[in-house]
């Protein structure tokens, strides 16, 4: 008799699927050409295909035949919300707080959603991606993004 082990990996597989498939939906008019003279939906078919296989892959790994009795996992309804909720914060404080502190703030606060990770460890993380991000963003790629906004108004010419 088969059962799921794993949930979550069984729900993220399928959802996964579902999203390989609506993309393959929504670029149902373009043409997709062959790998010799790829059209405009060669890429993004192919990368739906492989999302498609990652997904059965997933969904395969989470079943199995004869489980063994365990006790179910709790919700951890904290990771739940910040996961969520972060990347919706960075996006409202992006243009007050400027890239770096807010790149910071979302690593940490994300961060303390997991049960393994380490606040120093966090820490570090989030000063390194955002120096990272602030060069690469700002820098290399000259996109309009200040690394420092006017809500931190001592490093607001950085």
């Amino acid at each position: 008799m088969l059962k799921i082990r794993n949930g979550r990996d069984f729900i993220g597989g399928l959802t996964m699927i579902c999203v390989a498939l609506l993309f393959i939906w929504f670029g149902r008019e373009l043409n997709v050409g062959n790998s010799f003279q790829m059209g405009p939906g060669y890429f993004p078919f192919m990368l739906s295909l492989l999302l498609i296989a990652i997904g059965a892959l997933i969904v395969v790994g989470s079943i199995v035949v004869h489980a063994e009795e365990s006790e179910p996992e709790t919700w951890n309804w904290m990771a739940f919300a910040l996961v969520i909720l972060g990347p919706v914060g960075f996006g409202l404080a992006l243009s007050g707080l400027g890239l770096a502190p807010t790149m910071f703030l979302l690593i940490v606060g994300v961060a303390a959603a997991s049960r393994y990770a380490n606040w120093r460890h966090s820490i570090l993380l989030g000063l390194f991606l955002s120096v990272c991000s602030v060069l690469l963003f700002t820098r290399l790629l000259a996109l309009p993004v200040s690394a420092f906004g006017p809500w931190v108004p001592f490093f607001g010419s950085v």
